[in-house]
């Protein structure tokens, strides 16, 4: 045997060669003969990379020659034509795998390896030999990557980086990863170079990934390469400490630069998604990058908007028009029915069914939208599309799902999807996508996004409209089963609330929502950076995204549960894009920024109190002798600021982490030390709880209370709290929750064995707590129910006050007089902040008054006229809005002033004010105002005589 020449192409010593050679002899499982003929073949003709042979133990090489034998032995005596190689070493600290290059073998060990190991560093190499006469093979090399345990070095890549990687890799490696992390390191976006190595004839691609984001990249980028009939010779996974994953894949080399620019794309493309049901479509080569991507829009925009309506549903609603809760348990049913036929399963079963249908609907979309569409067999591929549901699909469910996709089509007005270096996925939707019957009050704008950790919806009722961006989470599985269903009608419940609620201020009502998936808890910071990010490349211009919709879009967003510590963050990176409106694009941000923190400050909470307080003044109740339950605890905005504000007996709280509760009285002084901390209620120090009280925590099981009760699950108590016999107290205010916690089917736990309410009053801080139909059941036994439109206020109040500052201040007034930065004991941000929390209470006390006085005297429940009045002055806005009032300068003048807090109004004086805010603005003012301040004070049925002598006082006003 020729060791000298087997030494040279394997890059092994010739005595260790030897070594290997009496390893196999003293196994005596094949002839000497045999053996020498399979080392020539394993060391010499196999081509196998000499990475192999340097890192791998002589008695681990010596076991793969002999399974390599073994694997042709198996195949000659099965008569089979070629080779089956499958030779797997699944160990704790390293991995190995050996099979033949075929679609299907290494389609099976990538998606093994994603699945199996969480963070890795891979080495593989495909043989430039075949095994047998008859395939290639393809190997894979895992072991877990080892880091150093303390920062030693100035440079952040040296930090992070792999020790093993250092040790073996030359200059010139270490070089060329360092220059990709430092590039890429600050990178939300796939980060992709290409290039080339002329002295191996290969082209070098490397792609970094931001953390944690990376377990499925290495077989979806195989997929890539299945698309264009291009193979890997050589990959490479470098982990890093920070999470940040950097692959580098080697080809033979492409000299096409318009195929380059195309993988660079396609790359890109599929890291932006996680796991689908359609992976195998992708990485065997039935979808391309695009159509993947364009399915998986496709099946979550169908799960949320695909709806049934039927004849028989509006007739049963029309006969139970009297019956509320029937009428309540009809919309559930049908609802249900609904998600359970078109589950997002069955989706991805109909797009796995139909692949040709989805690649002509595909093509379809490229030619609206791609910036320079490639021909199409077919010019019209929608009528591919109609004749194919007509001759191939006869199931009614899978009709309909289809003609849910041929409508997305046309009902998307923009979308990033050919954008480059994006980091979502994002859409601008006509509010025709939605079905009138369920949603009879269509938004302005919709706006859908979606990453790998995330689903997201924007939606506004009016072209300048103002909401926070909530991020859901979900604490098992079956909650984000729950959530991703009904993801997008939260959204739109809470944005139609938020229009309610802004009677008061210029803008219009708008939420956002994101969904963190059910694997990405814990990255809620990441995903709202993307949301962000997707929404300002509709909202910019940019030349990749093609616009049907053709207006500017201007978009205001404040903070909500989960998102307030981003603002800061949102405002500055807008300010980087250079969106005009940056300082006004989100509220809510640190005094540093000139921003005004609703829980620095209490601002929702000023107004959610005031309404308590105003409520028993009518009851001649003190409120040190009113008990009160809350659900929403220390550690959260309102939660925390309702506790330090209140002057009640608590009897218990609930929030995140479980249930507190006590009869004779919450320690005060320790529940403030939480709500001091924004700590959770399992902080409380359980030697303060009485006898009469407990503290379950969500994770306890099969706890004893001092009753005798025993809880089962501490989760499933603490989300049923509020139905439980303890939830009893004079006054409940839900400051936390999810939606529709109390609902039409539950409400009645809410009542005693004598049929007693569990509550005298019920103030909402959190927004839709109570469904309506729950609302006015509780209403009809005499609870004095304000319900979240009227009370929870405070916080856009704010906001827009902010915003106001913010376009009527220069940027150098603006630094001067409302950041913090230049100067802590600012007189004029401090007067400001004090006359937003006097607008805010002096506003709930208006809408109070006129609720209580109408209420009182026609005895109609305060859930309904919150809405009629919510209805009186947004209708009475638009009809301003739209009359020719506005161009009397000085009724202009007098009707804004009423408008700006005293001291900016001091400070600029109003015709400055004027000259700096954009007309469009001031009008909206104008007309909010108007409406508002004329209903608060001529009631719910004022004449057009009263509205006559309203303007002309306002004219003669000075």
């Amino acid at each position: 045997m020729d060791y000298k020449s087997l030494a040279e192409k394997s890059g092994l010593m010739e005595k260790n060669l030897k070594k290997i050679e009496e390893m196999l002899i003293q196994k005596n499982n094949f002839t000497k003969e045999r053996i020498h003929a399979k080392m020539m073949s394993f060391f010499g003709a196999l081509g196998i990379d000499k990475y192999y042979f340097q890192t791998t133990p002589l008695n681990v090489i010596a076991g793969h020659v002999e399974s390599l034998r073994a694997a042709e032995i198996i195949s000659e005596n099965a008569c089979l034509s070629e080779v089956d190689v499958d030779i797997r070493s699944e160990q704790h600290d390293e991995n190995f795998y050996l099979v033949a290059d075929t679609l299907d073998k290494t389609t099976e060990i990538e998606l093994r390896i994603d699945r199996l190991f969480d963070n890795y560093r891979l080495q593989s190499y495909r043989t430039h030999g075949k095994a047998g006469g008859a395939s290639f093979l393809r190997l894979y090399f895992i072991e877990h990557p080892r880091f150093e345990e303390s920062r030693k070095h100035k440079s952040d890549f040296y930090n992070n980086i792999n020790v093993e990687f250092l040790k073996t890799s030359t200059k010139e490696t270490i070089k060329r990863y360092e220059e990709v992390y430092e590039a890429s390191r600050t990178c939300l976006a796939p980060y992709v170079a290409i290039s080339q190595k002329p002295d191996t004839h290969e082209t070098r691609i490397m792609t970094s990934l931001p953390p944690y984001t990376s377990e499925d990249f290495l077989s979806k980028f195989s997929g890539v390469m299945n698309t264009y009939g291009l193979l890997t010779t050589r990959k490479y996974v470098e982990p890093m400490k920070d999470g940040r994953r950097i692959f580098s894949f080697y080809l033979k080399e492409i000299k096409d630069k318009k195929l380059l620019e195309q993988l660079k794309q396609d790359i890109s493309m599929i890291a932006l998604v996680g796991k689908m049901p359609i992976d195998d479509l992708f990485i065997k080569g039935t979808f391309t990058a695009t159509e993947y991507i364009y399915a998986f829009c496709l099946a979550h925009l169908a799960h949320q908007f695909i709806t049934s309506h039927t004849e028989q549903i509006e007739e049963l609603k029309k006969e139970l028009a009297q019956k509320p809760e029937l009428r309540g348990i009809l919309r559930f049913l049908k609802i249900r029915l609904v998600k359970d036929t078109y589950t997002l399963d069955r989706i991805f079963q109909t797009i796995r069914q139909y692949p040709d249908i989805i690649k002509s609907l595909y093509c379809d979309f490229q030619q609206r939208f791609a910036p320079n569409p490639q021909p199409h067999q077919s010019p019209e591929p929608i009528a591919d599309v109609l004749e194919k549901l007509k001759t191939n699909v006869s199931l009614d469910i899978h009709k309909n799902i289809v003609q849910s996709f041929i409508g997305f089509n046309r009902l998307i007005l923009k979308t990033n999807f050919y954008k480059k270096n994006k980091t979502s996925i994002s859409f601008r939707l006509s509010p025709d996508v939605l079905d009138a019957s369920n949603y009879p009050d269509l938004p302005f704008g919709i706006f859908f996004v979606a990453g790998k950790e995330f689903l997201g919806f924007h939606i506004r009722f009016h072209e300048i409209a103002r909401g926070g961006i909530r991020i859901v989470r979900s604490a098992t599985m079956r909650d984000y089963v729950s959530n991703a269903d009904f993801i997008f009608d939260e959204n739109y419940r809470l944005a139609h609330t938020q229009e309610k609620k802004n009677k008061d201020i210029p803008e219009g009502g708008s939420k956002g929502a994101i969904l963190l998936g059910a694997k990405y808890q814990n990255m809620a910071e990441i995903a709202f950076k993307k949301y962000i990010d997707g929404l300002l490349d509709l909202v910019l211009k940019e030349p990749e995204v093609k616009d049907y919709f053709g207006r500017e879009e201007i978009l205001f967003l404040g903070p909500d549960e989960g998102s307030a510590h981003y603002m800061d963050w949102a405002s500055q990176y807008a300010r980087e894009r250079g969106y005009i409106f940056w300082k006004a694009f989100t509220t809510g941000k640190s005094p540093k920024l000139g921003g005004i923190p609703h829980d620095l400050y209490g601002m929702t909470t000023a107004g959610v109190h005031e309404y308590e307080l105003q409520i028993l003044k009518k009851l001649g109740l003190d409120e040190k002798n009113v008990t009160k339950f809350q659900t929403g605890g220390p550690d959260g905005d309102l939660g925390s600021n309702e506790i330090l504000v209140s002057q009640n007996k608590y009897i218990a709280v609930v929030d995140g982490s479980g249930a507190l509760y006590d009869a004779k009285g919450i320690d005060t002084n320790e529940l403030r030390r939480l709500a001091k901390l924004r700590s959770m209620v399992k902080n409380f120090d359980r030697k303060k709880i009485s006898k009469e009280g407990f503290l379950v925590l969500i994770e306890d099981r099969s706890v004893k209370l001092f009753d005798g009760t025993v809880v089962a699950n501490g989760t499933d108590f603490r989300n049923n709290f509020h139905l439980t016999p303890y939830a009893r107290a004079d006054i409940f205010v839900p400051c936390g929750g999810r939606p529709q916690s109390i609902h039409i089917l539950n409400w009645k736990q809410l009542l005693n064995a004598k049929g007693e309410l569990a509550f005298k009053i019920i103030v909402e801080g959190a927004n839709l707590f109570i469904s309506q139909e729950a609302r006015l059941e509780l209403e009809k036994r005499n609870c004095i129910l304000i319900k979240d439109a009227s009370s929870n206020k405070g916080g856009v109040t704010s906001s827009s006050l902010e915003v106001l500052a913010s376009l009527a201040l220069s940027n150098d007034e603006y630094d001067a007089l409302l950041t913090t930065s230049a100067k802590k004991d600012n007189p004029f941000r401090k007067k400001y902040i004090e006359e937003v929390l006097e607008c805010i209470r002096h506003n709930a006390r208006r809408e109070f008054d006129i609720l209580w006085r109408e209420n009182r005297e026609n005895n109609t429940p305060f859930a309904i006229l919150t809405d009629r009045l919510s209805e009186k002055i947004n209708t009475l806005g638009n009809q301003v809005f739209n009359s020719n009032l506005f161009e009397s300068q000085k009724l202009r003048e007098v009707v804004i002033s009423k408008h700006i807090p005293k001291v900016l109004l001091n400070k600029l004086g109003i015709k400055t004010i004027l000259k700096r805010i954009p007309v469009a603005y001031q009008r909206s003012i104008f007309a909010s105002i108007i409406a508002s301040d004329f209903i608060y004070t001529h009631g719910l049925n004022p004449s057009e005589v009263d509205f006559s002598s309203y303007i002309e006082d306002m004219k003669i006003k000075d």
